[in-house]
């Protein structure tokens, strides 16, 4: 990833597209971020700093590490802030996949931040039911009188600001919905993970209630490890991950027996274009 040097506009611009560079490689030198974001070593060390003090990133003697996944998952500041791009993709090409299959009159969000950028989309499909345990998604939706909400309680978790636990769980299998919208923060050898156990639960617990299951996730998840196993690729009817993947990771995909959706990223104009509206 050299070439010629990246300009951005503004430090929180830069601060953003260092982080996202240092998630996506893992490490990065000081010398390395200065010649790619065209800017001094001082300004380099500023800037990991102040993503370092955040938790976006390590900073260390040579440069920069990305989080731990549980650190990150535990964040709800930082997943919300990265990879914007990429999860408006992912969302706008599931939520298309669904409605050419199903009637969406009731739909559920786990809680990941992918899952928000859904909900702009679902406008076109109210009146409708929502379930969810997360609670900025409880939040935006409780305003909507044609959304008839139904808010899945249980142990309130901060890091995660979502609802978990055996009452979560439990809720859950009472209803019954036409498309669940999930994410997961890790993938590897055709399977699913998340660092929480609660967590985990819960997903699967989503996925049991759910008639057609839409796993949305960007590229950046193949590069990150956790403990707790939520289920298979082939769980899910349809994987939706924007066109940033590894093309080998696409085929591992394929390999798999996973049905694929590759969703174009948009333009940096784009995508701050849709944040201000």
């Amino acid at each position: 990833m050299t070439g010629h040097p990246l300009r951005t506009t503004g430090n929180s611009s830069r601060r953003a597209e260092i982080a996202r560079f240092v998630r996506a490689k893992g490490t990065a030198r000081i010398d390395e971020l200065a010649h790619r974001f065209g800017v001094s070593t001082m300004t380099i060390h500023r800037d990991l700093d102040h993503l370092h003090q955040l938790g976006m990133l390590r900073k260390v003697r040579s440069g920069a590490e990305a989080p731990p996944t549980e650190a990150f998952e535990r964040n709800i500041d930082l997943r919300r802030a990265l990879n914007l791009a990429e999860k408006q993709a992912v969302a706008r090409a599931g939520v298309a996949w669904a409605a050419d299959r199903i009637d969406m009159t009731a739909v559920a969000l786990d809680d990941s931040t992918t899952g928000l950028h859904v909900l702009p989309l679902l406008a076109a499909h109210l009146p409708l039911a929502v379930v969810t345990n997360f609670l900025p998604a409880i939040n935006e939706l409780s305003t909507d009188p044609r959304v008839r909400l139904n808010a899945i309680g249980g142990d309130f978790v901060p890091e995660f600001s979502s609802f978990l636990g055996p009452q979560a769980t439990r809720a859950l299998r009472d209803v019954h919905y036409d498309v669940l919208f999930m994410s997961v923060p890790a993938l590897s050898r055709g399977m699913c993970f998340h660092p929480s156990g609660a967590a985990a639960e819960l997903k699967r617990a989503f996925m049991d209630s759910a008639e057609l299951r839409v796993l949305l996730i960007d590229h950046t998840k193949f590069a990150r490890r956790a403990i707790h196993r939520i289920c298979d690729l082939t769980d899910f009817d349809v994987v939706v991950v924007d066109s940033g993947i590894d093309a080998a990771e696409h085929r591992r995909l394929e390999d798999c027996g996973v049905d694929v959706v590759v969703a174009d990223i948009a333009s940096d104009a784009d995508v701050l274009a849709e944040v201000r509206s």
